[in-house]
């Protein structure tokens, strides 16, 4: 569901985007903070290498994300925007950051960041 552009869903609105712009880099840091998760379950032991290699902990990012992405629509809801057009993304990061760029007359420059991150979560 993508929204048309016009006069009618178009909000000019004067946001704060510190919280998007860590939404936008949540892939990386999700990994790290599954990563010291880990380190602090299993210590310097090669039982913490084993669990980030099995996927243990994989939720990390996965929650981080979505509670991020649900603390920016509450943000923006409380500065006055109509968020209810794409409240529901708010679970699907990339479709939010999308709609959040194109609602508000943003730049896809968080979006776009949000992508070439979660790709890298997977190189490195």
């Amino acid at each position: 569901m993508f929204l048309e552009n016009n006069e009618n869903n178009n909000q000019e609105a004067k946001v704060n985007n510190i919280l998007i712009w860590i939404l936008a880099f949540s892939p990386i840091i999700g990994e790290f903070l599954r990563g010291f998760i880990v380190g602090m379950i299993y210590g310097g032991s090669s039982f913490a290498i084993e669990a980030i290699d099995d996927g243990n902990l994989w939720f990390i990012p996965l929650a981080l994300n979505i509670a991020l992405g649900i603390a920016d629509e509450v943000l923006l809801e409380k500065n006055g925007v109509d968020t209810s057009k794409f409240k529901m993304w708010t679970v699907f990061i990339p479709v939010y950051l999308f709609q959040r760029a194109k609602i508000l007359n943003h730049n896809y420059a968080y979006f776009i960041t949000w992508c070439v991150t979660f790709i890298l979560m997977f190189i490195l």
